[in-house]
């Protein structure tokens, strides 16, 4: 789930910190490194939005990636259509989200995801502002994605309640940490690539 990446609309939080034409250029590296640690072997879809950025993301992006608008919706709805469409159009047996902002997520994390669902309902990884960075699933269950307070820090135990709710089995990878403001940038500069580091001027 990729947003367009222009100034005032990815990472402004951290924009203010650093400008948002730096807070644009490391969205982008973000984006483009987490696309790079994606299992060959995986169907990949990038959704994106706004809906009207479809040029925006294919400049970015390239031409071999395969791109969705995320549609109307909040963003508990733009996920769950995404998993609905990947588990019913698309016939795939197990649908996993996860966006640009976890610099220290790996294959082996995702590989992990992957081989842990099956077993498990859902498998879900938590980041440490309390929402997530990554859910998957066999089945799409509406209710983990309807009401929520997005970009708040009961994300993640909402959903948890959730899943207790519809007596689902879980399984919870390792915390991680999105990149939200200067401070997250700061600790996770070790996932950064320097190239990167050095064009955003951040000491």
């Amino acid at each position: 789930m990729f947003k367009a990446p222009a100034e005032g609309r990815v990472k402004t939080r951290l924009g203010k910190s650093i400008g948002d034409a730096r807070a644009v250029e490391l969205y982008r590296w973000l984006g483009a490194r987490q696309l790079s640690v994606v299992p060959e072997f995986w169907s990949m879809e990038v959704r994106y939005a706004p809906d009207e950025a479809e040029k925006l993301i294919g400049d970015w992006l390239g031409t071999g990636v395969s791109l969705a608008s995320q549609g109307e919706g909040d963003l508990g709805e733009r996920m769950f259509r995404a998993v609905a469409q990947a588990l019913g159009v698309f016939g795939t047996e197990k649908a996993i989200v996860l966006g640009a902002d976890c610099p220290s997520v790996n294959q082996a994390l995702l590989l992990e995801a992957e081989r842990r669902l099956d077993a498990a309902d859902v498998v879900i990884g938590p980041s440490l502002d309390g929402g997530y960075y990554l859910i998957g699933m066999k089945v799409a269950h509406e209710a983990l994605f309807d009401r929520i307070a997005w970009s708040t820090d009961s994300v993640y135990e909402v959903t948890m309640n959730r899943i207790r709710d519809l007596a689902l089995s879980v399984a919870v990878l390792e915390a991680r940490e999105d990149i939200d403001d200067l401070q997250s940038l700061r600790s996770q500069r070790e996932f950064i690539d320097p190239d990167v580091w050095a064009e955003i001027g951040i000491e």
